[in-house]
């Protein structure tokens, strides 16, 4: 027999700081800690395959420790908020997960786990203590070891001859070690002055602490240590007293007894539903287990009617229901005074048959979708009135899963029938909360108006794609081949032989040990070679510089290079995907490939964008908004001197370091402009005085100036960015022209970090969200006024603030006005949108 015993309390730590990805659930719950443990368990279990598993846990109250001397643990702090309120969580998952969970009034977790091993050592059970606490080390014994959890979740096995290699001692004696070194995280106080290495050698000769006092007087032993060692002699015997882990807590003796019960998985997996852990229902493999056994919601107290029907039967009254799969399009529509939901499932190679249906108002999941099978089915163009995916992203924008799987969990919508009709039903349920939630928050305008319309033109841009020069980019890659194997050759003779250039460890080696480059940073595995190191270090020698610039061309020859050929289709063209649900501020993503990230900062990464062309005959315009998120400040803050510049059409850049700096216009350099640039950007996303030094390559001091002479000129922007924070920290949330809202929960974490982040996003999120939003109504009116005027000119690509539109050559001069006008007259602010258009056969060339 095997067991695991777990130290929770230990682990839950690691956990939480371990996991420094802000995740929490849409109602604000943190679930990092839940996160990171469950993981870890799930790990240890299947490297240990154990027979039985307990998760022992420490108790609020007072142990026989804090009797024994008053100062026990005194100088910790309290665990953070958002640690406190997991711990409870992750104790209820156990639970019903089966795990035994062990805990005794007046011992620690830890005495527990002594306890255990000793029940297992006299039985013959192997046991493995897993913990991040050094103190069980001292209870490793005949089949016992310790599996020491570090920081970045890798664990390290400590059987008797690791510890006796590492300390020079035994495990129990590590006890001895510690009533004379102490213990700062537990206050315990040891014998002052004597630290681990003079502990070590003492018991390494002396063999315990009654030893070591034994032979005070021999000569081996200083003078100095002498003096400390009498003087803390009672300290010394009660620390022996604090560090030695009790064997003996009153609990139950028999191994047997902690074997994992069957428990309640399917209350555990709604329980992680709740709280949006999809990654965690599906390491745990508990996905399953939520539909086929969730608990039935109020609602099912008067059942509804299922009726199945043919299409044409279907009550013409209402919105109909579409639920689109790979083998069959379910419509339906529920008529509330028959209390019952009409229902037909169509095949999928039967869809023909549907074509009335797909002109009916309707209410869908997925826009795109439905839209794409309506057109290749020559069904027309679907009438969406309703999009439970776009309409729970508004409701909830920090999400990560909008499925309707994941939103059933996540709204309690339970499956109160079998078959088709109860899917329909549970469908008809979940959009009717949502409904509800978009009236409640006023948002019906920003769904109906912005995200569905604009779901259609993404549809269509994904459909058209967009002409890849295939032959002009294997040529480049042809280029970078060569010029990459040359910085080859050329580092491989500077660092004195061949090596992995693209292994860090290897990379580590050369720089720092084989040429002795002075060393910046070192991690666990070895010397960090990460870019920042390397910039910092380029002065040094000419192989940094060398290194920097083949994995700048190996990057952009894998992934742009030979990624973007690879997705050329048949028809010669790249068809990125559009996701409209993916950002939290609400901008537009786009994947598979993502043409968003086109390297644009370097002269050879712009050469990518020549390969992206215009169809013979046609020409390719590319819009750009002038600084839109700057104009969008001006707008929402009011500020009469930002508001003023952009009237009166001036350069904001140079407005701004003529008055940040106190010098005429004329006066104004180029550098003078870019640093006032730096500013005007850095405060739209809430930029420190430290990050905009480090851009800048100035003092601390010196950006500390420019942030406050900007706020000082720019004072109503500085009230609004407050106004905005205090009224975020209030409400939980920050909004933009259009209604669109970003929850901000970290505003609330007592982790400082977390809530300067909340800030800046609460500062940036109204901007760059209501810029989002202007740049879609701009696509949405671009689109309908080419397809009104009967142009075949298209709109192929959006990037951020930034359209392109295909043109036949002879409707140029046309599609230029229809898209220079749309994106202009998108928005009414207090300020004009400008958009300026260029022309080109290629992208490099209508960028201008």
């Amino acid at each position: 027999m095997k067991m695991l015993v777990l130290d929770g309390n230990s682990l839950i730590n690691r956990a939480f700081y371990g996991v420094r990805t802000t995740m929490t659930s849409h109602e604000g719950i943190p679930t990092n800690a839940v996160f990171g443990f469950f993981m870890t368990l799930r790990k240890l279990e299947q490297q240990n395959a154990p027979d039985a598993v307990a998760v022992a846990f420490d108790l609020p109250e007072p142990t026989f420790r804090h009797k024994m001397f008053d100062g026990y643990k005194a100088t910790r702090h309290a665990a953070p908020e958002e640690l406190r309120q997991q711990f409870p969580i992750i104790r209820e998952l156990l639970e019903k997960l089966g795990y035994p969970i062990v805990t005794a009034p007046g011992y620690e977790a830890d005495d527990i786990l002594g306890t255990l091993s000793r029940f297992c050592a006299e039985s013959g059970v192997d046991c493995v203590l897993c913990t991040g606490d050094r103190d069980s080390y001292q209870l490793i014994g005949e089949h016992v070891v310790v599996q020491y959890a570090t920081q970045n979740a890798e664990e390290d096995i400590y059987d008797e001859a690791r510890i006796r290699e590492k300390y020079g001692v035994s495990p129990r004696q590590l006890i001895q070690v510690k009533a004379l070194m102490g213990d700062s995280s537990d206050n315990i106080p040891g014998v002052p002055g004597i630290g681990e290495k003079t502990a070590l050698a003492l018991i390494a000769e002396y063999g315990s602490l009654e030893g070591v006092y034994a032979h005070l007087e021999d000569p081996s032993i200083k003078q100095g240590v002498r003096r400390k060692l009498e003087d803390g002699r009672e300290s010394a015997l009660m620390s022996l007293k604090l560090a030695e882990i009790c064997r003996n807590a009153p609990i139950p003796s028999d191994p047997e007894l902690y074997r994992k019960q069957p428990g309640d998985p399917a209350a555990a997996a709604e329980q992680l539903a709740q709280l949006d852990m999809k990654k965690l229902l599906d390491n745990l493999g508990l996905n399953e287990l939520r539909s086929v056994q969730a608990e039935p919601t109020k609602e099912t107290v008067q059942p509804v009617e299922l009726i199945s029907c043919r299409p044409e039967d279907i009550p013409a009254d209402g919105t109909l229901d579409l639920r689109l799969s790979a083998e069959a399009a379910v419509f339906s529509v529920f008529c509330p005074k028959k209390n019952a939901l009409y229902f037909c499932s169509i095949p999928a190679l039967e869809l023909s048959r549907a074509e009335g249906l797909f002109q009916r108002p309707l209410r869908v999941h997925d826009v795109k979708e439905t839209v794409r099978t309506a057109g290749e089915l020559g069904l027309g163009r679907p009438d969406v009135r309703f999009s439970s995916e776009l309409a729970a992203y508004l409701l909830d924008s920090n999400g990560s899963d909008y499925t309707p799987e994941k939103l059933y969990g996540r709204y309690a919508i339970a499956q109160e029938a079998e078959g088709v009709g109860g899917e329909s039903l549970r469908y008809a349920r979940l959009c009717g909360v949502l409904q509800a939630g978009i009236a409640e928050n006023g948002q019906e305008k920003l769904l109906e108006e912005i995200e569905i319309p604009l779901a259609y033109v993404l549809a269509d841009m994904e459909r058209l794609g967009f002409r890849a020069d295939a032959d002009g980019i294997l040529r480049f890659g042809d280029r970078l081949s060569v010029d990459i194997e040359q910085l080859r050759e050329k580092i491989y003779e500077q660092a004195g032989g061949e090596f992995n250039i693209n292994s860090p460890k290897q990379l580590g080696e050369i720089l720092f040990e084989r040429m002795g480059l002075p060393c910046k940073k070192k991690t666990k595995t070895g010397y960090s070679t990460n870019v920042d190191v390397l910039e910092a270090l380029r002065p040094a020698a000419p192989i940094v510089g060398d290194v920097l610039e083949y994995r700048k061309l190996t990057k952009l020859k894998s992934t742009y290079v030979e990624g973007l050929y690879r997705e050329i289709g048949g028809d010669g063209r790249i068809h990125s995907c559009f996701n409209q649900t993916e950002t939290r501020t609400g901008r537009i993503s786009s994947t598979e490939p993502n043409l968003q990230n086109i390297p644009v900062r370097t002269e050879l990464g712009r050469e990518m964008r020549r390969f992206f062309i215009a169809e013979p005959g046609w020409v390719l315009l590319d819009a750009d908004y002038s600084q839109i998120e700057l104009r969008v400040l001006a707008a929402i803050s009011g500020d009469p001197a930002m508001t003023a510049a952009f009237l009166s059409n001036e350069d904001i850049h140079t407005q701004t370091a003529s008055q940040v700096f106190g010098l005429p216009p004329e006066m104004i350099t180029a550098e003078l402009r870019r640093r006032a640039k730096a500013v005007n950007f850095g405060i739209v996303y809430g930029i420190s005085a430290h990050s905009l030094s480090e851009d800048l390559s100035v003092s601390y001091g010196e950006a500390a100036k420019y942030i406050r002479d900007y706020l000082r000129t720019y004072s109503v922007v500085d009230a609004y960015m407050k106004e905005t924070v205090a009224s975020a920290r209030e409400n939980g949330y920050v909004t933009t022209l259009f209604g669109r809202r970003r929850d901000i929960p970290e505003l609330k974490s007592s982790n400082g970090n977390l809530r300067a982040f909340g800030e800046r996003a609460a500062m940036n999120a109204p901007i760059q969200g209501t810029a989002a939003d202007i740049i879609k109504i701009a696509m949405i009116r671009v689109h309908r006024r080419l397809a009104a005027e009967k142009l075949r000119a298209r709109l192929i690509l959006q990037v951020h603030d930034e359209l392109l539109v295909e043109a036949p050559e002879e409707e140029a001069e046309r599609a230029t006005e229809i898209l220079r006008f749309e994106m202009e007259h998108a928005v009414s602010l207090k300020v004009p949108m400008l958009a300026e258009v260029h022309q080109g056969k290629d992208w490099f060339t209508a960028k201008g």
